[in-house]
């Protein structure tokens, strides 16, 4: 079999099927920190070649017995920015999508030997969670739009983080952005999937919340700029289509209430 060589940074792999050999299985001891026990299977891909030389390595989750070879689809590019080699991260094709594959518990699952390198990871799948944050003026009902730096305008959210419940998130994520305390109402949910441009599957998730009125202080590092409109403005301002039916959802919970 030819070798192919792997360029750092290369994501082209990503949702490919390859058969990885292990070498290091679960429970076997660290090379460099004799401290560490394997808690995941790490193997290789024969005949693609990193960065350092050697065969393409592979951290193998959703696994939790020491196997000798197995097929998994690669869903996440771990790039060590001070290393000459990445790492990729693979599962089984059954598990595709679950929570398993997405970045926070990617990271949790990588990190007894990750913690010694500085590195991103560039996952697949993708879960925010968020809140539809509405409030009274003038006796009308007014909803909440921030825009990110991204472009994408309408309601504030964020990455899960490991551990964290959906609503943790929602109302973690709204304070950070909006320094509003979020308080989801009881019986609303509202989640949502696409591909985006990088070809990630993102998954987002609602809730909805009331508070009384006061100016949002946005987080400027990651919001470019926000408004607080009546229903029929803000659904003409949502730009993303996956949005709309959220707001609407929420107009109608608020109206049938």
């Amino acid at each position: 079999m030819a070798e192919i060589q792997i360029k750092k940074g290369d994501k082209s792999w990503l949702e490919k099927k390859v058969t990885v050999k292990m070498d290091r299985p679960i429970g076997t001891v660290h090379p460099k920190h004799p401290d560490i026990i394997y808690p995941i299977n790490y193997g290789y891909i024969e005949g693609l070649v990193a960065g350092d030389g050697e065969e393409q390595d592979v951290y193998i989750l959703g696994v939790d017995e020491p196997v000798n070879e197995i097929e998994v689809v690669i869903i996440a590019v771990i790039e060590r920015l001070d290393d000459n080699e990445d790492k990729w991260v693979g599962v089984p094709e059954n598990l595709l999508g679950t929570p398993i594959c997405y970045e926070c518990n990617i990271n949790r699952a990588i990190e007894f030997q990750e913690q010694y390198y500085t590195h991103t990871c560039d996952a697949v799948y993708e879960k925010t969670c968020g809140a539809v944050m509405y409030t009274e003026t003038d006796g009308e009902r007014r909803y909440l739009l921030i825009q990110n730096d991204s472009g994408h305008i309408g309601f504030p959210k964020g990455h899960v983080e490991y551990g964290e419940s959906e609503i943790q998130t929602a109302v973690r994520e709204v304070y950070e952005e909006t320094k509003l305390k979020a308080e989801p109402a009881d019986g609303f949910r509202m989640a949502y999937s696409y591909r985006n441009k990088s070809g990630h599957e993102k998954n987002a998730v609602y809730f909805l919340s009331h508070y009384d009125y006061t100016a949002a202080v946005i987080q400027t590092e990651e919001i470019s700029d926000s408004w607080l409109l009546p229903y029929d403005e803000a659904v003409k301002m949502l730009n993303y289509p996956q949005d709309i039916p959220v707001l609407e959802a929420a107009e109608n919970f608020l109206t049938e209430a």
